[in-house]
């Protein structure tokens, strides 16, 4: 993971995804858990059958998935190929990047609401150092969208 800078693993047989190990799960299995990581297995810290979304949805559809699934990572897939995973900062950066001038209220509502709920979640799931690190983090990318949300809302006020 850290010679690809990526967050995650998807452990597979063939086309079908059996489950995935984040940055967290070794953080906390293994080293708060005083494990030896040469004798644990990936099958004992994934997370079995991810939450996954079709390659065709939108980033509200990712954000909505991760707020009812509360995940910060997908895997995106059609029927038959997996294209990879997005997780939370690829989703908040996609709509930072997208022009939001044109959302409606109620777009603007539904992302707002989903960034306030989603991040208590993924927080909650952290302690010590990593929490810090990662509210930062978090906190640096959703303040960044919610900002330009606020943004957006004062040029759609009538």
């Amino acid at each position: 993971m850290d010679d690809q800078h990526v967050g995650c693993v998807l452990i597979t047989s063939g086309n079908k995804v059996l489950g995935i190990a984040t940055r967290y799960d070794f953080v906390h299995d293994i080293i708060a858990g005083e494990r030896d990581s040469k004798s644990v297995k990936i099958k004992d810290i994934m997370h079995a059958s991810p939450i996954s979304i079709e390659g065709t949805a939108t980033p509200i559809d990712a954000l909505r998935k991760m707020v009812e699934g509360k995940v910060e990572r997908l895997v995106v897939r059609s029927s038959e190929k997996i294209f990879g995973v997005i997780s939370l900062e690829d989703v908040v950066g996609t709509l930072e990047a997208e022009s939001l001038s044109a959302l409606s209220h109620e777009k603007y509502d539904q992302i707002f609401d989903m960034v306030k709920k989603l991040t208590p979640n993924l927080l909650s799931r952290y302690e010590g150092e990593e929490r810090i690190e990662l509210e930062r983090d978090l906190n640096n990318e959703v303040k960044a969208l919610l900002r330009l949300l606020q943004e957006v809302e004062i040029s759609l006020r009538p």
